[in-house]
């Protein structure tokens, strides 16, 4: 796996979260809270495999840009969980999570920088 499918994996996670987020019937809380998990699992799954590619390489340079290439994927992860937790705050332990997950990313790019 290289860097650059992060992004690839982060826009297909994105775009299904929004088509199933669409195909619910409205104001479904449980609907909206299981995509938002399920999106969270995804970054999870993301930050795993980001870890052990930063654990395989020997370059700290080659370490911080995995971990820099993380930080976006997050993001845009918040922004999408974001905007449903507007309308269902049961989500907004997902959304904590997601950007726990963003700070931990950006300090390990720190630390390998």
């Amino acid at each position: 796996m290289q860097v650059t499918d992060f992004h690839d994996l982060k826009d297909t996670a994105l775009r299904s979260f929004e088509e199933r987020l669409q195909q619910a019937a409205p104001g479904r809380c449980s609907t909206a809270e299981i995509e938002v998990n399920r999106l969270e699992s995804q970054l999870v799954q993301l930050y795993g495999i980001a870890a052990l590619m930063a654990r395989r390489e020997t370059e700290l340079g080659r370490i911080a840009t995995i971990w820099s290439a993380m930080i976006p994927v997050c993001d845009d992860f918040a922004r999408g969980v974001q905007e449903v937790c507007a309308e269902h705050p049961a989500c907004l332990g997902s959304y904590d999570n997601i950007l726990d997950i963003r700070n931990k990313c950006a300090r390990l790019r720190d630390l390998h920088s």
